[in-house]
Formats: C-alpha cells, sequence, structure tokens
C-alpha cells in the first residue's frame, strides 16, 4: 500500500513540474510583434511601439491629442516610455520616462494585452484619457502619413478659424473705435461751450477803466502843479507842496505798472484758452468727417457741433478783439501816465530854478 502511494505522489509532482515547465515556456516563448499599433479618432490618435528587450518589453506610446482654444485647433503630442512584462499575451506596463508634458510617470501601471494584431491597453493614458484604447497592428510610416495628414487638416482648419477671428476681432475693434468717436465728439462739443465760456469771463474793463482813472488824475495833478508854477510869488511851503503832488503822481504810475502782472496773467491764460479751442474745433471737424456718414442721429448731432464750434469762434473773435483794445488803451494809458508825469516833473524843476530853492 505505500508503494502505490508513493508511486500516486510522484505522478502527481511529475504533473505538477510538467505544468509549471509549460507556462513558464508559455510565458517566456517569442511572440510575433507588429510593427507598431495605432488607434485613431476624430480627437486622439495613439500609436505604440514595442520592443523585446531580454526578459522585458519596451513600449513607447506616442499619444496625439486635438485640443481647441478659443475655437482655434491645435495637436498636443506626448511620448511616454514604460517597462513592460509578459506572461503569455498579457503585459504589465511600468511607467519608465515622458517626453516634456508627458504623463507616464505619474499614470501608474497599466495592464494590455498584446498580440501581432493588435494591443488592448487598460488603464488611462493621461489625465482624461479613456480607460481602456484599443490598437489594431499598423507600421511607422502609416502612422507618419496619418499623423501629417491629420496634422495639415488641423493646422489648414486652424488658419481659418485665426482669419475668421481676426475679422471678428477687426471689425469689434472697428465698432469699438467708431463709439468712441461718437463719444469723443459729445465730449469735445461739451469741452468747446465750456472754454469758450471761461474766455468770455476773462475781461479787461476794470483794467481799462483803471488806466483812465490814472490818466485823469494824473492829468489833474498836473494841472495843479502848473497852477502853482505860474504864481507871481511862491512860498517854500507852496513849493513842498508840489513836490509831494509830484511824489503822488509818481506811485500812481507805479501803480498802472503794477497792474501789468496781473493783466500778463490774463492775457496768457486767454492765449491758452484760444490754443485749446482752436485745437479742439480742429478735432471736432476731423472726428466728425470721419463718422457722420454713419453717425446716429446725425442732424441732430451735426447741429449741436456746429453750434459748439461756433461759440468757440465767436470767444476766440472776441478775445482778440479785447486783447487789441487792451494793447490800446492800457498801452497808450501807460504813455500817457509817463508823460504826464515827466511834465509835471519838468514843472517842478523849472519852478525850483525860478524861485531859487
Amino acid at each position: 500500500m505505500q508503494g502505490k502511494n508513493k508511486r500516486i505522489a510522484g505522478i502527481i509532482a511529475l504533473l505538477v513540474v510538467c505544468a509549471l515547465g509549460f507556462w513558464g515556456y508559455r510565458a517566456l516563448m517569442p511572440i510575433a510583434l507588429a510593427e507598431g499599433y495605432l488607434y485613431a479618432d476624430q480627437s486622439r490618435m495613439v500609436y505604440a511601439k514595442v520592443t523585446p528587450e531580454q526578459e522585458q518589453l519596451n513600449v513607447e506610446i506616442t499619444l496625439s491629442k486635438l485640443l481647441v482654444e478659443d475655437t482655434v485647433p491645435r495637436l498636443q503630442t506626448e511620448t511616454s516610455l514604460f517597462t513592460g512584462t509578459r506572461e503569455g499575451d498579457a503585459l504589465t506596463l511600468q511607467p519608465k520616462s515622458a517626453s516634456a508634458g508627458g504623463t507616464a510617470e505619474s499614470a501608474g501601471p497599466l495592464q494590455a494585452k498584446l498580440s501581432a494584431d493588435g494591443l488592448l491597453i487598460t488603464g488611462s493614458l493621461a489625465q482624461g484619457e479613456p480607460q481602456e484604447t484599443e490598437l489594431v497592428a499598423s507600421t511607422n510610416q502609416a502612422y507618419s502619413d496619418k499623423l501629417a495628414a491629420w496634422t495639415k487638416s488641423v493646422e489648414l482648419e486652424a488658419e481659418q478659424k485665426k482669419k475668421v477671428l481676426a475679422e471678428q476681432r477687426a471689425k469689434e475693434e472697428a465698432r469699438v473705435a467708431f463709439a468712441n468717436k461718437v463719444v469723443r465728439t459729445e465730449k469735445l462739443a461739451a469741452d468747446l461751450q465750456e472754454s469758450a465760456q471761461y474766455l468770455q469771463e476773462i475781461q479787461f474793463a476794470d483794467e481799462i477803466q483803471f488806466s483812465k482813472d490814472q490818466a485823469a488824475e494824473l492829468q489833474g495833478l498836473l494841472d495843479e502843479l502848473t497852477t502853482y508854477s505860474k504864481q507871481p510869488s511862491l512860498s517854500k511851503m507852496e513849493y513842498d507842496v508840489m513836490a509831494g503832488t509830484l511824489g503822488s503822481m509818481k506811485v500812481l504810475v507805479d501803480g498802472m505798472d503794477a497792474m501789468d502782472s496781473t493783466i500778463a496773467q490774463k492775457k496768457q491764460s486767454m492765449q491758452d484758452l484760444i490754443a485749446v479751442l482752436e485745437t479742439d474745433i480742429k478735432d471736432t471737424q476731423t472726428v466728425w468727417e470721419e463718422i457722420k456718414a454713419n453717425a446716429p442721429d446725425a442732424a441732430n448731432r451735426e447741429k449741436a457741433l456746429q453750434a459748439a464750434i461756433k461759440a468757440g469762434t465767436d470767444a476766440i473773435d472776441q478775445a482778440k478783439q479785447r486783447l487789441a483794445a487792451l494793447e490800446k488803451e492800457h498801452g497808450g494809458g501807460k504813455t500817457a501816465a509817463n508823460k504826464l508825469y515827466q511834465q509835471a516833473a519838468n514843472v517842478l524843476q523849472q519852478t525850483k530854478a525860478k524861485y531859487g530853492f
């Protein structure tokens, strides 16, 4: 009985050894490989190359994806390397390395089934990718041709999309520019009215009247001096009064000189406003000519603009008239004042010589 059990145990051991040998041979036996394996649809293309190396397989997987940014398509291609261990037609793929932008190192191990006709990969090749990709046998040339054709098609579509976008942007920029010009004409019209009002408010009536008053007072004082000088006799006290009168005349003349700084400031303000108005009038006319054919409510806008331009033009003309009058009145008044003062000084000098003071 014991001999029979030993024979049975020996038979079982032999069967186990044979089975292990069979499966070991199956795991290590060569497998027919295609030059490459390809999957393609309208949005992605996957190409894998499997290369035996000693007891392992090197698997290079290239993933091309169609991306769309602002309606413009482009291809993004990533290549990742895996090391495969095989058991029959089953592969376990461990990440080895990835190209810039590749995801092999973070993808984790993949499972695959390999044959001469196809490669079935289970596991996501990249973030957002399907969990299963079935590739069919292909060649490097077929893959290159297909990728080149797809690339060309995407580039052509991208050019068309970019052209459409450029046209849309140009139209939008033109629309915005036109709208800005419409708004600008409104602002220019308002600025013209405001500047014209400021310019009208700069007057020289007070300064001109001051010059006239000073001249009249100087004339009166000169008349007093002349009256004193024609007396048959003159006391020293009366002469001193005459000298004091001449001093008062000097104060009046100096007051007219002091008025010059105030006048100069007002003249500069006028000249600045005139320059602003002339520039705004020119800009208003230029911008309106550019948009009036398509401007909304063009008739009323043009009426408002013309009114603003007229207000600015009238303000400039009137300001120039006031400046001319100022030069005549104030300038002439100063000349007369200096002349009156000089006459008074001569009278006092003659009186002093006549009476020996």
